[in-house]
């Protein structure tokens, strides 16, 4: 009768340390999945969108900045120096007036459905 009970407890035991090693195992993929999902990829992705932002953004600045020396020194050619320098600011300055008017000036609108939307999804 002691054997048949340690036999069954055995069993017992290694049925609860297999089940314990299942869920170990389950954890650790669950958890592998989700930091490759939630967290390594947009991670990764933000990062390659960010290398891509900050070489156009360069780009973007050297062309500005070649483009306005031109404008500068081609208006010097009529003007003096000094004042082709406060034409061109001028012209940037109402430019950049303008752009963040246009882009100030829009009220942000949310799509919220109505009560008969409502009541007819549930």
């Amino acid at each position: 009768m002691d054997t048949a009970a340690n036999s069954e407890e055995e069993s017992i035991e290694s049925e609860f340390a297999r089940t314990v090693r299942y869920i170990d195992l389950y954890m650790q993929q669950k958890t592998d999945l989700f930091l490759q999902h939630y967290v390594f990829e947009p991670v990764d992705f933000l990062l390659r969108q960010v290398m891509c932002l900050s070489v156009i953004v360069t780009l973007l600045a050297a062309g500005t900045l070649a483009l306005v020396i031109g404008v500068i020194l081609f208006i010097a050619t009529f003007v003096p120096l000094w004042a082709a320098l406060l034409i061109t600011g001028a012209i940037i300055f109402g430019t950049g007036v303008i752009i963040a008017n246009m882009l100030l000036s829009n009220k942000m609108v949310l799509k919220t459905p109505l009560a008969p939307e409502m009541m007819k999804n549930g």
